[in-house]
């Protein structure tokens, strides 16, 4: 008997313990709210997937060993996941928003995401992983900087820069999906996005009039981090 109530107070203290080491770790909390919205970004109106009304969504800003908390509401007409890429899932595989270690969450409903970004610096990014929906966007960045006990090895940057490049159809990512469970090609991209945005307008006839691009503006001499994912 008092063998067992030791063991039982032991077990007490150690999850105390490890609650507390848990608690000093700083969280940061993010509400995601996915939903389809109407964007031209080459030009041509189509249906993408936007984050908070956001197209690319909002930007994951973390250091590292926060708990990351992300609230995602499920508004479009199927299932979604959430993927974030690059992030080290330690003890917490079935937060990493893939099919097989979490289950999709229906239209309508939400499920929060709770990890810690332990021992990691630097630029990664987030996208929808189910039904071909990363070609309908839904993507972001995810930045995770560094502690002020652990210096960053070069100088520090006058400031940071986020780009986002990929390729782009205009095709809704369902007409996407079907060609290739068909068994077809989907050819040449019909662009690039710099940041959701399209080509700068360096010929008439390969880039459309009225076509809004990104401009970056930097300063001489100045010494900038560029994020790229």
């Amino acid at each position: 008997m008092a063998l067992s109530r030791f063991w039982g107070w032991f077990l007490i203290h150690i999850a105390l313990f490890l609650s507390l080491c848990y608690a000093e770790d700083p969280f940061v909390f993010y509400d995601f709210e996915v939903t389809y919205i109407t964007a031209s970004p080459l030009g041509v109106p189509q249906q993408v997937i936007a984050i908070n009304n956001k197209f690319p969504g909002p930007t994951i800003n973390s250091t590292t060993n926060n708990n990351v908390v992300i609230n995602v509401r499920n508004k479009l007409d199927e299932s979604l996941l959430m993927h974030w890429s690059g992030i080290q899932q330690r003890r917490s595989s079935w937060q990493d928003g893939v099919l097989g270690t979490n289950c999709p969450i229906p239209p309508k409903w939400n499920w929060t995401y709770q990890f810690q970004v332990k021992d990691q610096v630097g630029s990664f990014f987030y996208f929808p992983s189910l039904h071909f929906q990363r070609a309908a966007g839904g993507f972001g960045s995810f930045i995770i900087n560094n502690r002020p006990i652990i210096p960053i090895p070069f100088d520090t940057p006058d400031g940071d820069i986020v780009i986002l490049i990929g390729d782009w159809y205009t095709q809704n990512h369902t007409a996407l999906r079907k060609a290739l469970d068909a068994g077809k090609g989907l050819g040449m991209p019909d662009g690039v996005l710099i940041n959701g945005k399209g080509p700068y307008r360096y010929n008439d006839t390969l880039v459309p009039d009225g076509i809004e691009y990104e401009t970056i503006n930097v300063h001489p001499g100045g010494y900038f981090l560029q994020c790229i994912v």
